[in-house]
């Protein structure tokens, strides 16, 4: 009875794990793309017909971003399946990549552009300040091993083991 018994329960605990992994990253994936939206938002003290000018502004981004992202995909599988094919183009399909990539670039900073034009001149001075710190990266996370600070580091080496 137990040697039945413990091979159905490893695999029933083997599928209760991936369940879990799975619904994990879905979770993450969606509430860090919901909370870029809504940290413009409430960090810029949007009122509610700026509100509806951002949502207005939103879904035509998100949909076009949405496309470009199918496209690259599409083209890194052309390119990445073509290793037995050599009659491909490889410079063509990255070129189209490279370009694709270009539009999204275009497409984020007319957006960008489409939200600074919605604020005050006191919110287009905080925009200003958040879009600085994305471009650098960003504030830094919290301390590391029990280090009270951790420096800024430019990028380049990493630092040197202890």
């Amino acid at each position: 009875m137990k040697s039945k018994l413990l091979p159905i329960l490893l695999v029933v605990l083997v599928l209760l794990n991936g369940v879990l992994i799975f619904m994990l990253i879905n979770k993450s994936r969606i509430k860090t793309k919901v909370s870029h939206r809504k940290f413009i938002t409430k960090e810029l003290n949007f009122s509610d017909d700026q509100n509806v000018k951002f949502r207005y502004l939103d879904q035509p981004h998100k949909e076009t971003m949405m496309g470009l992202d199918d496209d690259i995909r599409k083209q890194r599988d052309l390119l990445f399946s073509s290793f037995s094919n050599t009659s491909k183009n490889l410079d063509s399909i990255s070129k189209i990549i490279g370009a694709l990539e270009a539009k999204k670039d275009l497409e984020i900073f007319r957006f960008f552009s489409s939200i600074r034009k919605i604020c005050t001149k006191e919110q287009q001075v905080k925009f200003d300040l958040i879009i600085k710190q994305a471009l650098k990266g960003g504030k830094h996370g919290p301390p590391r091993h029990g280090q009270k600070n951790h420096p800024h580091r430019e990028r380049g080496m990493p630092p040197p083991p202890r």
